[in-house]
């Protein structure tokens, strides 16, 4: 796990502004003209975790921050989110301005457009990049993800938004193997906050966007069951499976293909985890669902560049068992 810490105050004051604007561009964000530089302040703390989220906390004096990410292919399709923490904030998208609440949530793709956050107090925000893999397929239309705003007064956003504040507030304390957790609970409930938007399920009918999540939550909790099936998944849902791969047709996937590859998902993230450094490849494997080794590690090595050995020895930076 990376981490690094940085704190204008420890600096000579002449110099703070220079290693402010640098410190933010490690984490792809640059201040505007706008920003009031008399008496600026400013602190970042950067942690990234074992399946490569990247969580930063920012505080400081007044000041206006612009996202600066890099246009290409795979950061264009990174999702990130900010969370207000502490202060007074609006946001500037496309022309037109938003105020935002403590505890209110910001997201969008990386490098797909233009925002600015205007911090208009002292504050305290977290922001965290996910990769694409991490919540990409489950979404019925993750292209349409532009910038937006998630409310903390409706129903699951609420509990996301003190799931984010509590590791705003814990973020230092956390180790890597800590982090599994984290990541874990984070994809969950803001894959599912995200799917209920219009503008990323591309339904239509919100039934069939409600529908689409129920299956891939059932299919979720049997994926260590090598039965598992389109016609068993359609029974359990009292749908016929024509009906089942309309649906994930959708999202511009199919059933096997969305079982395989969050099989693939769950595998990668035992194999990063120290906790499972005594399990075997294999049955890691097995456990969730895969019947062929082989055949695993073709697929892993297709989903991810390497092989699941290279994988789990890049990671854990300790030879491994079969």
């Amino acid at each position: 796990m990376n981490n690094w810490s940085l704190r204008t105050s420890a600096y000579a004051t002449e110099h703070r502004e220079g290693i402010w604007r640098d410190a933010l561009q490690k984490v792809y964000l640059s201040m505007s003209r706008e920003t009031i530089l008399d008496e600026l302040r400013g602190e970042v703390s950067y942690n990234r975790s074992p399946l490569g989220m990247q969580f930063v906390k920012l505080s400081g004096s007044p000041q206006a921050i612009v996202g600066d990410y890099p246009t290409t292919r795979t950061s264009s399709t990174n999702l990130w989110i900010a969370l207000i923490h502490e202060g007074n904030a609006t946001l500037r998208i496309g022309g037109q301005t938003h105020a935002l609440d403590v505890g209110d949530i910001l997201y969008g793709a990386g490098g797909v457009e233009r925002v600015e956050l205007h911090l208009n107090s002292d504050f305290e925000i977290l922001t965290v990049e996910i990769p694409h893999e991490v919540f990409y397929k489950r979404l019925l239309n993750p292209l349409a993800i532009r910038a937006g705003t998630i409310s903390r007064q409706h129903g699951i956003n609420h509990v996301l938004s003190d799931f984010l504040s509590s590791v705003a507030a814990q973020m230092g304390s956390f180790t890597e193997m800590s982090f599994h957790p984290v990541e874990t609970a984070l994809a969950e409930l803001l894959t599912y906050s995200l799917a209920m938007l219009p503008p990323l399920n591309d339904c239509k009918d919100l039934g069939h966007a409600r529908h689409f999540q129920e299956i891939c939550h059932s299919i979720d909790l049997h994926l260590g069951d090598c039965e598992l099936s389109l016609a068993g998944v359609a029974r359990r849902h009292n749908v016929s499976p024509r009906y089942v791969q309309k649906i994930f047709a959708q999202a511009n996937t199919c059933f096997s293909q969305y079982v395989r590859t969050r099989r693939l998902e769950q595998c990668r993230k035992d194999l990063s985890n120290r906790l499972n450094a005594s399990l075997s490849i294999s049955e890691i494997c097995y456990n969730w669902g895969f019947n062929d080794l082989a055949y695993f590690s073709r697929a892993f090595s297709a989903e991810y560049g390497c092989s699941p050995r290279a994988y789990r020895t890049k990671l854990l930076e300790v030879p491994v068992a079969n």
